[in-house]
């Protein structure tokens, strides 16, 4: 049976499976193969519209070549496609050319866009807004990344996934400039929204579901690009990735005030340079959020992001979050220590996450303990005085802990949680359980004399014991390297680079351990949840190998 004589709609199935998010897109080849094929596949051939640096080298600006070209063939070519496109995935865009245009748009063309701006965005703009919209279709035709993306992101209405660098070249050694046409996109999206919009127009924007951003370390365009992400009225997940720690800027706390609270559920801040008072500021615009990740960017901890300051940013939503995950190198020395000894760790506050069922985290976060053979400095306490113990801040109905970086001093305090666990007293929905030691600094047998029990059976709780060396830890915290030849990834966290090994990433992190040993029930789903053999799947997050979908960059 030939592809052609499946019914159109089982075709299109098979066909999704050759989008690909980067690198040349096997469904191309069939819109040459015939005219039924042609058919079937054109509409997944924008599915995914990619505008960004070359693939081999990683991080950089967008081409206004081909945001050009683009933009030709879905409002000019083949306008029917703009309802096709589903993902944009982007490099940095800017208020300005950064290339010659041998592409550039012809004046009929630009006459096209112009006029889709204008009904896009209605008749009743105030003057400001219409100055800022006028200089918009100025921008479009002198040729700005800026100006033309913005344009995309207007005519698509079906776009369900915006990843983007927020990438700018500062205008002098200091200062970047926030990209305008954007930035207003994002404000009509906003107003046009709470108006309600037109029953015959789609809203701008108003169909997407994820974004993310990766940021470019020292920007200083302020987090209201941010915030008006987060306005987007179906937004359910909002990724930030190296968000600058210089990022807020007078006019924010304004901006914050006007915006009504956001539908996004779930946050994360991978390898994140902001502080603490900033991911607050972005976490108190969602009303219902349900899931938050945090990983440090640095090997030595950002002020005012330590363990405690994150605690705080996420407390008022302790009625809603049933997802914690925290990563804040525990590996790394801490210097600074004396200065705030308590801001090494959460505190009984975690208690009150009443709402909490998965946690992940590093020991010292959890507990105020350090790992003594790890640090260099002999003048560490073991632990930080009056930190809580396990049992005192772990919140009641947790079903589901998973403590990383751990020494042996944890182990007295996880036997006193075993213990609480066996005896019916606490900690009643708390099923599954995972402790991952550093490898170079403890055996099995240290762990078997911590837990001399473990030789029974419990039917309450299944607990796994995992060794972790120093690379497998680095591989959690979602840094990745360069392939030569193939691809950059700055990042495992990046969904612009690394988007499949990404997913790879999220799925085996805390599990890509030296060896693992399970006590308890072992027909838990903490511990069989991989889809791929361990080997492989470590090959391929650490760039040993080259998965076979591999290419160069079209």
């Amino acid at each position: 049976m030939s592809l052609e004589s499946l019914p159109p709609e089982l075709q299109s199935k098979i066909y999704s499976y050759m989008v690909t998010s980067f690198g040349p897109s096997s469904i191309h080849a069939l819109l040459r193969i015939s005219k039924q094929l042609h058919a079937v596949a054109l509409p997944l051939s924008v599915q995914i519209f990619r505008n960004t640096a070359p693939l081999k080298i990683g991080k950089g600006p967008c081409s206004v070549a081909r945001n050009a070209q683009f933009l030709r063939y879905i409002l000019v070519s083949r306008p029917e496609l703009a309802n096709k496109v589903d993902t944009v995935i982007l490099g940095g865009f800017a208020a300005r050319s950064s290339e010659s245009n041998p592409h550039a748009s012809s004046p009929e063309e630009l006459e096209t866009y112009e006029q889709l701006i204008i009904d896009s965005l209605g008749p009743t703009l105030s003057k400001v807004d219409v100055e800022r919209r006028d200089k918009w279709i100025f921008h479009l035709k002198r040729g700005y990344s800026d100006a033309q993306i913005s344009l995309i992101l207007l005519a698509c209405p079906n776009i369900k996934r915006l990843y983007f660098e927020d990438f700018q070249e500062p205008s002098n050694e200091e200062v970047f400039e926030k990209p305008p046409s954007f930035m207003f996109l994002l404000e009509m999206a906003q107003i046009l929204s709470a108006s309600g919009g037109s029953e015959s127009k789609a809203l701008p924007l108003g169909n997407v579901k994820h974004v993310h951003v990766q940021s470019q370390y020292g920007n200083t365009c302020g987090w209201e690009q941010a915030i008006r992400l987060l306005a987007l009225p179906k937004l359910q997940t909002y990724e930030s990735l190296n968000a600058t720690y210089q990022g807020k800027v007078p006019g924010d706390s304004f901006v914050m005030a006007q915006l009504p609270k956001s539908s996004v559920r779930s946050v994360a801040f991978h390898q994140s340079h902001a502080p603490a008072s900033e991911v607050k500021f972005v976490l108190d615009a969602c009303d219902n959020l349900t899931s938050f990740e945090y990983i440090s960017a640095m090997w030595m901890p950002i002020d005012g992001s330590l363990p405690r300051d994150i605690m705080r940013a996420v407390l008022p939503h302790a009625e809603t979050l049933t997802r914690l995950y925290l990563d804040f190198q525990d590996d790394c020395e801490r210097e600074d220590w004396r200065e705030n000894p308590h801001g090494l760790y959460l505190g009984r506050e975690l208690a009150q996450m009443t709402a909490l069922r998965y946690l992940n985290i590093g020991m010292q976060a959890l507990i105020g303990m350090f790992d003594p053979i790890a640090i260099k400095r002999q003048d560490l306490p073991l632990q930080i005085e009056g930190a809580p113990r396990i049992v005192e801040c772990l919140p009641e109905k947790l079903q589901e802990l998973r403590i990383r970086e751990c020494g042996k001093a944890i182990v007295g305090q996880a036997a006193e949680l075993l213990d609480t666990i066996e005896k019916g007293q606490r900690f009643q929905n708390l099923q599954c359980i995972v402790l991952m030691f550093k490898h170079e600094n403890i055996e099995i047998e240290d762990i078997q004399q911590g837990f001399p029990e473990l030789t029974i059976e419990s039917t309450r709780y299944s607990l796994a014991v995992s060794f972790q060396n120093r690379k497998m830890r680095w591989l959690d915290s979602g840094r990745g390297k360069t392939f030569e030849g193939i691809r950059a990834i700055p990042s495992l966290c990046s969904r612009i680079f690394a988007d499949d090994l990404r997913r790879d990433w999220i799925d085996f992190r805390g599990l890509s351990a030296v060896h693992t040993s399970v006590y308890g029930r072992s027909d838990s789903t903490c511990f069989h949840a991989h889809r791929v053999d361990p080997g492989l799947r470590i090959q391929r997050l650490l760039l040993q190998k080259p998965p076979h979908e591999f290419g160069l960059d079209d």
